[in-house]
């Protein structure tokens, strides 16, 4: 019995495998037949093997140079609605079968500006299987967008933030949240030296919901955006975006258990991205920039006046009340305007989490712009 069955599975994997083999040669030989160049040849191979990455940037490629191929169109749609590829290449810009926006954002001034191509996917996607479901609470999100980054090294477009939402009413604001995130994503990568996918890469995932109270919440390294119905002014929706980006992506700095909150990471981002943004031109953004920034540049020279042009104090960060969390967010800000934003990366970098002491030891002991 165990010799009949063992015999039929082996069979059946055998005819499998044969007529895999077969379909896949029969494809061959009619894109060859018809005149295709071997990218479908490529690409089918691809898919065979289960590579959706390579198969899907293949099929662009033909498109880049065939856009009435609707074999390859179909094959794409196919496999993203399977898949979403972690990567695209760049073919994706102008030949995607699916709704997409590219975009770019600048950083820098003269020579050393340098400029980042991002991908905004548009197709609303139905999520797949292990992506649908939040499990902080409990909950099944039917639609999801992407946010690739340009990796110049791999030529390639890279996913970075993924975007849910629940009902076709959330859409404009999970696009825009989408694009603000993809947005912060890039600046405190270039201008600090902060990623939070990494090591893995997984992208930075965004949840949209009507539920709770307007407002928003970093668990781990998701960001969820509560009563996306309720109205809110422009600034409003990027603050909160940018403050829950900090606690996802900067390092911690806190103890401040007195206060509302203890950790000021969220508050440095939503003081430090809407002048960044201003100076980027992404103008693409769903909200304008401009209003947040009148208010964030008020508070920015609020915060360094009380640290004014004199020595770093440690005791002034010992403390765990608003005085203490002030002096550390004015100090954080002064570093960043008169060192620039790579020499405040390294410093959080150095900085033991929890700790506003060690912030405070780091910004004393990096060397300055001018020797000292």
């Amino acid at each position: 019995m165990r010799t009949a069955l063992l015999w039929t599975t082996t069979a059946s994997a055998l005819m499998l495998s044969f007529l895999l083999c077969s379909n896949l040669f029969a494809s061959e030989v009619s894109a060859v037949g018809s005149g295709t160049d071997a990218r479908w040849v490529a690409a089918t191979r691809y898919e065979m093997h289960g590579l959706t990455e390579e198969a899907v940037a293949e099929y662009l490629r033909l498109l880049a140079t065939d856009p009435e191929n609707e074999a390859a169109r179909d094959r794409v749609m196919v496999l993203v609605g399977r898949e979403m590829p972690q990567w695209l290449p760049e073919e994706a810009e102008k030949a995607a079968p699916f709704k997409c926006q590219a975009v770019e954002m600048a950083f820098g001034q003269g020579e050393e500006k340098a400029e980042q191509r991002l991908l905004v996917t548009q197709e609303g996607f139905g999520a797949r299987e292990g992506e649908r479901w939040d499990e902080l609470h409990e909950t099944g999100f039917k639609h999801i967008d992407y946010g690739y980054v340009w990796q110049p090294s791999r030529k390639r477009y890279e996913v970075r933030v993924a975007a849910h939402w629940e009902e076709p009413g959330q859409v404009q604001v999970a696009r825009g949240t989408l694009g603000a995130t993809l947005a912060f994503y890039c600046l405190a990568k270039e201008l600090l030296g902060l990623d939070p996918t990494k090591p893995w890469g997984d992208p930075v995932d965004v949840w949209v919901t009507n539920k709770g109270q307007p407002g928003a919440r970093a668990q781990g390294r998701a960001i969820y955006l509560y009563s996306a119905k309720t109205p809110r002014p422009a600034g409003e929706w990027l603050r909160e975006i940018a403050h829950e980006y900090g606690h996802v992506s900067f390092p911690g700095l806190g103890g401040f258990t007195e206060t509302d909150d203890e950790w000021v990471d969220g508050h440095l981002a939503e003081l430090l991205f809407p002048k960044w943004l201003t100076a980027s031109g992404a103008e693409w953004l769903a909200w304008p920039v401009a209003d947040w920034e009148v208010e964030a540049s008020s508070e920015r020279q609020r915060l360094i006046s009380l640290i004014g042009s004199g020595e770093l104090d440690m005791a002034r960060l010992a403390g765990k009340d608003k005085a203490a969390r002030d002096y550390l967010l004015g100090l954080a800000l002064r570093f960043e305007q008169t060192e620039g934003p790579e020499a405040l990366g390294k410093a959080l970098k150095k900085c033991a989490r929890g700790t506003a002491a060690g912030f405070g030891k780091a910004v004393r002991d990096l060397p300055r712009k001018d020797g000292a």
